[in-house]
């Protein structure tokens, strides 16, 4: 996958954020967090796009399978 290298400006309030995430350990640097953060909101945004029918059908499914999912989650 090709990446593109961005710069960004934050407030040192984030800076402190972004820094206090990694040394609890879920990243290992700046970029990562980021693009998690972007992965996060563009699931949101496809979360948004679905249909209140599909939402429905989706809901119905995991519901009907619930105990499967559990098992297969483990």
């Amino acid at each position: 996958m090709a990446t593109v290298r961005k710069t960004i400006i934050v407030t040192d309030k984030q800076d402190a954020w972004i820094k206090a995430q990694i040394a609890k350990g879920g990243y290992t640097n700046d970029s990562e967090l980021i693009r998690e953060l972007i992965r996060k909101e563009q699931g949101k945004q496809v979360d948004d796009d679905l249909s209140d029918e599909r939402k429905a059908e989706i809901t119905q499914f995991m519901e009907k399978h619930h105990e499967t999912l559990q098992k297969l989650a483990q």
